[in-house]
């Protein structure tokens, strides 16, 4: 959800993890809607990439403006332990599409591509 607390608590989450933007300024500055306003207005970011060094594996990107109704894509999430009574939420394979396809950079596109054969995999065996 893209309420300004909300942002701010989830920054510190992922700042403590030690992921910090690969853009030139600081993860706090997400949190500001002027700033994600210019962003995307001068810059044209869709969104905004964080990596950690003690996460290599695992790159997060945030969008700089609401990809889609956030209820209504919370609710259709899938929800798995990802550690020992550790719950996590993952949007479902639709919205995961949708997502990619807003997001366009060749590796999101090729993404697509991926997640498309899986899904006719698993329907067909």
């Amino acid at each position: 959800d893209f309420e300004e607390e909300n942002l701010r608590r989830g920054l510190k989450a992922l700042g403590a993890l030690g992921y910090r933007p690969r853009a030139p300024v600081a993860i706090e500055d997400f949190a500001d809607a002027g700033k994600r306003a210019s962003w995307i207005r001068e810059k044209d970011l869709k969104v905004f990439s964080l990596s950690s060094p003690a996460q290599p594996a695992t790159e997060i990107d945030l969008f700089v403006e609401p990809p889609f109704d956030f209820a209504a894509a919370y609710a259709r999430a899938q929800r798995f332990d990802v550690a020992a009574g550790l719950p996590a939420s993952f949007v479902s394979f639709d919205d995961l599409i949708i997502l990619k396809r807003r997001a366009g950079r060749p590796r999101d596109l090729d993404d697509i591509e991926h997640l498309r054969r899986i899904r006719a995999d698993q329907e067909s065996g």
